[in-house]
């Protein structure tokens, strides 16, 4: 479908014609990811808008730095003055590329760039991420970011919230005033996570944002777009667990009274093949409360809507604090439960909200600072509620008060 347009030992542009008005300007990213070529995939996610297409492919992974990059982004941005409106999006390589293509394109009408690297100066590759393969490969800059001041305001960059260089390189373009949106998740590929990890497609609804222009393209906009599974205050540069900080003893100290949950019948909502007892939620669940404390988790369930684990005390209780052990074996997991909302009752069947958790600040474990909420409540039965689809898995929990 596409024609070849621009070849030399650097890039590989093509062009597909769709009879449009309006043309998106495509840049590959490193790796084999979304919009990356081939890109039969994203092809498929777009045909539905009323654009043509023209695809950079780099040849080689040095960031645009290279003699040809300049002679290149000249060449499309004179191609493209047969059309009216000019978009550019890409991925990594590619976002940096999308947002840099700006500078020599004065026309440009908005860009969408995911994950994009701010720089690929030596001091940029060395925080373990995508770049960390380049460090020191690149001998000749022509860049030394890619941040043109024009590109603030027609840009949005979308980045995950739990990755830890690339909340770098957010962290850089949003003091340069661009608009920054926030994913909860640590996926890089951020236009693969978007169309393939959620029940609905989040890229097609982004793209419907992106291509609108009656509506407004900033952070402000494409978080409401996205807004149930945007994160509004990232913070993935918490302390990691593990054994790489202290026991859960150096951080909280366990309350001096009596420890009702061990007397409690727990269940959950499912099982899986993760969980000890794959036939029987109730068994898997009372592992929280009798297992010893352990890196590991104590019970897990199935991959499904809102999961939860609940316990039914022996008695009603006047329950004075909880504390939540989160599994600390490894970061990806534990990273699951940072939103979730603690749930009380007097009957099992009508439930109230007394605790809501809506930050990415991290729980620990058996190492690291658990989560010890301090309560003055009345109730039979205790519900964990992750907001959110994914699996619920914990350590241990322990409910301290007395009975009523």
């Amino acid at each position: 479908m596409s024609d070849l347009i621009y070849n030399d030992d650097y890039y590989e542009v093509s062009h597909w014609n769709r009879e449009s008005n309006n043309v998106t300007v495509v840049f590959s990213s490193a790796g084999n990811l979304a919009l990356a070529e081939p890109v039969e995939e994203f092809r498929n996610t777009v045909k539905n808008f009323n654009t043509s297409y023209i695809f950079i492919r780099s040849k080689h992974h040095d960031w645009y730095n290279n003699i040809s990059s300049i002679k290149m982004f000249r060449f499309v941005d004179n191609f493209c003055k047969m059309y009216q409106y000019i978009f550019s999006m890409g991925e990594s390589l590619g976002g940096s590329g999308a947002i840099l293509f700006s500078k020599y394109c004065s026309r440009l009408t908005r860009i969408l760039s995911f994950s994009p690297q701010y720089s690929a100066l030596p001091s940029f590759c060395k925080w373990f991420g995508p770049l960390s393969p380049i460090d020191g490969k690149i001998s000749t800059f022509a860049f030394s970011d890619y941040a043109p001041e024009n590109a603030a305001s027609k840009s949005v960059l979308i980045y995950p919230a739990c990755s830890y260089e690339d909340s770098m390189h957010a962290k850089f373009y949003k003091a340069d005033n661009f608009n920054v949106v926030f994913i909860d998740t640590h996926h890089h590929d951020m236009a693969r996570h978007l169309k393939k990890d959620y029940q609905a497609n989040y890229l097609n609804i982004l793209l419907d944002a992106f291509y609108n222009l009656h509506l407004e393209f900033s952070d402000k906009s494409i978080i409401g777009a996205l807004y149930n599974i945007s994160e509004r205050s990232p913070k993935p540069f918490t302390q990691w667990i593990g054994s790489h900080t202290f026991r859960y003893d150096v951080f909280i100290n366990l309350p001096n009274l009596p420890l009702i949950s061990d007397e409690g019948k727990a269940d959950q909502s499912s099982v899986c093949e993760y969980s000890f007892e794959k036939h029987n939620t109730a068994v898997e669940a009372q592992r929280a409360v009798t297992e010893p404390l352990q890196m590991a988790p104590a019970f897990h369930t199935g991959f499904e809507k809102n999961p939860w684990w609940s316990l039914e005390l022996k008695e009603r209780a006047h329950i004075k604090q909880i504390v939540i052990f989160n599994r600390c074996d490894v970061e990806e997991y534990a990273r699951r439960f940072n939103k979730f909302s603690i749930l009380k009752s007097e009957d099992g069947l009508s439930w109230e909200e007394f605790y809501e958790k809506t930050n990415t600040n991290y729980v620990g474990g058996e190492f690291g600072e658990p989560l010890q909420i301090e309560t003055d409540i009345i109730a039979r039965y205790i519900k964990i509620v992750l907001n959110g689809t994914s699996f619920l898995h914990l350590s241990k929990v322990n409910i301290y008060g007395d009975y009523v």
